[in-house]
């Protein structure tokens, strides 16, 4: 009796064991926040040569990574009040039905504080201009991307202008205030862990350090490119977007990602794609929708 009952509690262990570790590294909810968009953005700002081919709606997303220990946010958006001395981005690129951080995690029953992670994909307006709206998170980028900025303000003027089209001086600022407070995490290697099952992965190209993450949640690994890829068409076809430092860097990046899932589109999230609200549950909420990748 004693044997049987040592081994039923050593298989209890191990199942026990095994459901722990499910739940450190499988229990992650993926949600895309809608928090506005540009109506009637050019296919060929999408994807690069589609020249002629008409325009279409353009989505910005935060993407809320979740367990019980962790709030995470990948991108956190621009702002819309043109507040001193930022510039009114809406005005410059047409932005419509832009909603603050508070009003879009308050539909997910989160504040601004409750974000203990935010990773940044890259410097531009549209993914990291709250940076100053998240006052408890521990922000991670590629220190290639800020390096690539800090020295781009030294290229000629005309080119700095071109290469600047779509980053704000004062998110840099920002970031810099950050990392002045003990809370920027440079990363300077491949594969990087954030947080258990959470990595950051290098695949520049759109800019000088943009990065993918990849998330392992209980319906399998995700590659969430944000502007790694911004359409599925970029991913499948091996296009470049339509905006990028370099060309190549982009298709071998888009090359990773696809590694990243073995191949899978369907483990694949761009960062601009109203596929999405096709391909996943969507929920209309207020001016913008929140679209469940994994519940």
């Amino acid at each position: 009796m004693k044997k049987v009952i040592f081994i039923l509690t050593l298989i209890l262990s191990f199942l026990l064991a095994g459901s722990a570790y499910a739940a450190k590294k499988s229990d992650y909810t993926v949600k895309l926040l809608e928090y506005g968009g540009i109506q009637d953005y050019p296919k060929s700002g999408l994807v690069y040569g589609a020249h002629n081919q008409g325009t279409t709606y353009l989505p910005f997303f935060y993407i809320l990574i979740q367990n019980k220990e962790h709030n995470i946010l990948y991108d956190i958006g621009y702002r819309n009040d043109a507040a001193k001395p930022q510039k009114d981005w809406s005005k410059l690129f047409g932005g419509t039905n832009i909603e603050a951080p508070a009003q879009v995690l308050k539909k997910v029953n989160l504040t601004p504080n409750d974000i203990d992670i935010v990773i940044l994909s890259h410097l531009h307006f549209d993914h990291a201009g709250n940076i100053d709206q998240f006052p408890k998170a521990q922000f991670y980028v590629q220190k290639e991307e800020l390096d690539g900025w800090v020295s781009s303000l030294s290229l000629p003027e005309k080119v700095r202008e071109w290469v600047w089209q779509a980053t704000d001086l004062d998110h840099i600022n920002d970031l810099l205030e950050v990392a002045a407070e003990k809370r920027l995490t440079l990363i300077e290697e491949d594969n990087f862990e954030v947080a258990e099952g959470v990595k950051a992965h290098n695949a520049k190209g759109h800019t000088f350090g943009t990065q993918a993450v990849t998330v392992e949640t209980r319906n399998g690994t995700y590659a969430l490119t944000q502007d790694v890829a911004y359409t599925y068409e970029n991913v499948i076809d091996y296009k470049p977007l339509g905006l990028g430092l370099d060309n190549v860097e982009q298709l071998m990046s888009i090359q990773k990602v696809n590694k990243l899932v073995g191949g899978n589109v369907d483990f694949i999230i761009p960062g601009h794609d109203m596929a999405v609200f096709d391909k996943y549950p969507t929920e209309q909420v207020g001016k913008n929708r929140i679209v469940t990748v994994v519940k």
